[in-house]
């Protein structure tokens, strides 16, 4: 059988290797191998090696004088030899026999433990089972108490007033629309002499024409200053004769009570047939005293629906902005239709008197988020070392200006915070009672108005300085 030798570089690797197989032209390939190390210094690379040179019809034989490379060939059923001489005479004895594939190695496995004569593995001891037991349970539990709680408290300190104003660029407000109409009724103040009843008597009609005349209800007389008065039924009076008829004054008052004889005059065309005269006194006209319309209860009535109007803009406008917008004071403009007048004239007689406006209102509104942004950077412009600003109180007005300008006025207040690491970790690890009587007595704490611990069964504040949360309040 034709032999080759191949020689194992150190620079050698399985790629390297796996050419060097392959391109092998004879039946039986003598690799020498100096000594085990990397990285062909596995079983599984002379596993590797060797079916390499199966799929090519070769036989390895593996020729080293490291003992550890002859293990791991026997260990993976390569043929080894310690020189070329022991693998040329085992190359003459097995030339005529057929080469086989090497048996695959086996790990040798652990023999079982012996079974007790109930059928059980040795148990460990019962006091050592318990003690692993009660450690695996404690050390959950720290974990469990070390991670879960959590503290938020809230401390009062010392603070003071900071005020500052800013002009603002109006474009940054918009104008906002509302129209509305109010309407309102009030009791009349005037005084008005009021007819209250109409005069009444008897006037004799005589027909001074040569034919009959059918007079109708309605017919008029009237007095010499003219007074004017209708008759209550219709007649038949024949020529030549005469007959009383009943009339009523036409206007209501004392002014048409008359005496005998002032009434003397027929109206209309039968002026020329009649002739009448009041025989009797007409009487019964009558006036009195009544509430009535005057200037001043519409002077009145005019500015209470203004000024209504102008609060019920100013309320709806402020609505409308909502929370996201603030309104300027002084921008509120408010218009009222020419045309609105009251239901009644002065002097009429009535016991109140009712008006209808109908106005168009208007404001300037700026964005809350931005007005709010420009306060605080004004406001901290004022703050001295060791102080911040509290967010909880703040107060801002937006004030219109002449020319169209718009100021802010902000207040606010500083509050004096000692360092947060220092406070929180002075405090980990103690009660309650005793955080708050540490953040009085080394830190100036005002008051101590919480401590709100969580889960709150646990007595004691978290030992982690980031689970301790201290929020600061101005007094």
């Amino acid at each position: 059988m034709k032999e080759q030798i191949l020689s194992l570089e150190h620079t050698d690797d399985l790629h390297s290797l796996r050419d060097k197989i392959t391109r092998a032209q004879a039946g039986r390939l003598v690799l020498l191998w100096p000594a085990l190390e990397e990285p062909v210094a596995r079983r599984l690379d002379l596993v590797l090696m060797s079916r390499w040179a199966a799929m090519a019809g070769s036989e390895l034989v593996i020729v080293s004088a490291d003992e550890e490379v002859r293990r791991l060939a026997r260990s993976a059923g390569i043929p080894c030899h310690p020189d070329l001489k022991a693998s040329a005479l085992a190359g003459l004895s097995t030339r005529s026999a057929d080469w086989k594939k090497p048996e695959p190695f086996r790990r040798a496995r652990r023999p079982p433990a012996r079974p007790l004569p109930n059928g059980r593995r040795n148990p460990l001891p019962m006091p050592l089972r318990i003690g692993l037991f009660a450690a695996a349970v404690l050390s959950i539990a720290a974990v469990f108490l070390l991670l879960l709680p959590s503290v938020r408290m809230r401390a009062v300190f010392p603070s003071r007033t900071v005020e500052a104003s800013a002009t603002l660029d109006p474009s940054l407000c918009a104008e906002m629309i509302l129209r509305l109409s109010v309407s309102d009724r009030r009791a009349t103040t005037g005084r008005i002499l009021t007819p209250t009843a109409y005069a009444t008597g008897d006037v004799t009609l005589t027909n001074i024409s040569n034919r009959v005349l059918n007079l109708s209800a309605g017919l008029r007389v009237a007095s010499e200053n003219d007074i004017i008065f209708e008759t209550v039924d219709g007649l038949i009076l024949p020529p030549g004769k005469s007959q009383t008829a009943a009339v009523r004054a036409m206007e209501p008052g004392p002014s048409a009570n008359l005496a005998t004889g002032r009434v003397n005059r027929i109206l209309g065309p039968l002026a020329l047939s009649l002739k009448a005269s009041n025989l009797k006194p007409i009487s019964g006209g009558a006036e009195a005293w009544r509430s009535a319309v005057s200037q001043t209860d519409l002077d009145a009535l005019q500015s209470a629906l203004s000024d209504r109007a102008r609060r019920d803009a100013s309320a709806g406008l402020q609505n409308l902005a909502g929370e996201s917008r603030m309104v300027v004071e002084e921008s509120l403009r408010v218009i009222f239709e020419p045309q609105d007048a009251p239901d009644l004239s002065i002097n009429a007689p009535a016991d109140s008197v009712g008006l209808t406006l109908h106005a168009a209102a208007s404001v300037l509104a700026c964005p809350g988020d931005k007005i709010r942004s420009r306060a605080e950077e004004i406001l901290r412009s004022q703050l001295h070392p060791g102080e911040a600003l509290s967010g909880q109180i703040l107060n801002l007005r937006l004030l219109a200006v002449a020319g169209g300008g718009i100021d802010l006025i902000a207040s606010g207040q500083a509050v004096t915070i000692p360092d947060r690491n220092d406070m929180v970790l002075a405090l980990r690890a103690q009660t309650p009672a005793q955080a708050a009587s540490i953040l009085r007595r080394r830190f100036l704490a005002r008051d101590v108005r919480a401590v709100e611990l969580s889960p709150a069964w646990i007595p004691l504040l978290p030992l982690f300085p980031y689970q301790i949360e201290i929020f600061a309040e101005a007094e």
